[in-house]
């Protein structure tokens, strides 16, 4: 989301609120839910766990939570790219990652009689000396290219930037956000740093990597709840899904991902997402506290609830 001069918005973290529209003490929380949620689910997968928030307003809030969710994945161990490799059959697919560029294609022939080895692999031969990080994938639905996206403030501050290029090679990628289309699309241009940090300020964007048709790497998928319904079942290998506003959470009882994650817009007059999740709460729940199991407090002008419900 740009402001009226063009630049997109940026937020701060910040323990008070001294650079309005910019600053703002629920930053932090909002990013900790999604980190401690993802850390409490890592321990506990025999129930579902459902998260809801009231906020006054939806803005940047699911992006936020998603961003603490990625943030807090662990990094692949990954073998060294040459090792990797030597194990390839041609045609296999592969990503890979050097200084520029995050590749994905199927891979040729490797040529250890080189000097620095190479390898050829979507379409181009590479020095293998080169390669930052290597995953054989499972699947390529086609071969794509795309810059390799830089660690920012956020990515420092949790350390994520240490093991960077392994993720962007082997990305947890478990995590989905449904919500309106339009709306999401907008937060993801908003950029969140620490307040006078000399590192630059992460893109959402980034942190989120949504999947996109040409995509070499990404970390989350973006759903629209609209069209929801051309999409269930969820893949399976989802951790998490952040249910963004009332058309969303109206879903709520369609998602089967261990972490469920409900974001109530309190500035729309519509109760019937709240309805659905009271009803849910009440039929079958046990409670969770999220102050003693996860350690998480919901800030000024948000209210929480969360508990678990069986697979």
């Amino acid at each position: 989301m740009a402001s009226a001069s063009g630049v997109p918005t940026r937020l701060f973290l910040s323990e008070s609120v001294d650079k309005p529209g910019r600053a703002a003490p629920w930053i932090g929380p909002l990013l900790a839910l999604g980190t401690r949620a993802s850390r409490y689910t890592s321990r506990r997968t025999s129930r579902q766990t459902v998260i809801v928030l009231s906020v006054p307003t939806r803005d940047y809030a699911a992006a936020l939570i998603g961003c603490g969710w990625v943030l807090a994945s662990e990094a692949p161990r990954l073998p060294e790219p040459l090792e990797t490799l030597r194990t390839l059959k041609s045609g296999e697919p592969v990503r890979a990652v050097n200084s520029g560029w995050v590749v994905t294609g199927e891979f040729a022939a490797l040529d250890e009689t080189a000097t620095p080895p190479r390898a050829r692999f979507a379409g181009a031969t590479w020095s293998v000396n080169g390669i930052r990080a290597l995953a054989a994938l499972n699947e390529l639905q086609a071969p794509a290219r795309e810059p390799r996206p830089k660690p920012g403030s956020m990515e420092r501050m949790a350390r994520v930037d240490l093991a960077w290029d392994a993720r962007l090679a082997l990305p947890a990628a478990d995590l989905a956000i449904i919500g309106t289309a339009k709306w999401l699309d907008e937060d993801l241009d908003v950029h969140v740093g620490r307040d006078g940090d000399v590192m630059p300020a992460s893109s959402v964007r980034s942190l989120l990597k949504p999947k996109a048709s040409r995509a070499a790497t990404w970390f989350t998928r973006v759903y629209a709840a609209s069209r929801l319904a051309d999409h269930l079942p969820l893949p399976a290998d989802l951790r998490a899904v952040i249910l963004d506003g009332n058309a969303a959470i109206m879903c709520v009882d369609k998602i089967e991902a261990p972490v469920v994650i409900c974001v109530l817009d309190r500035s729309v007059a519509d109760e019937s997402a709240a309805e659905r999740v009271t009803q849910l709460r009440n039929t079958r729940s046990e409670p969770l506290s999220l102050s003693d199991q996860l350690d998480w407090h919901a800030p000024a002008g948000v209210e929480a609830m969360a508990f678990t419900v069986a697979p």
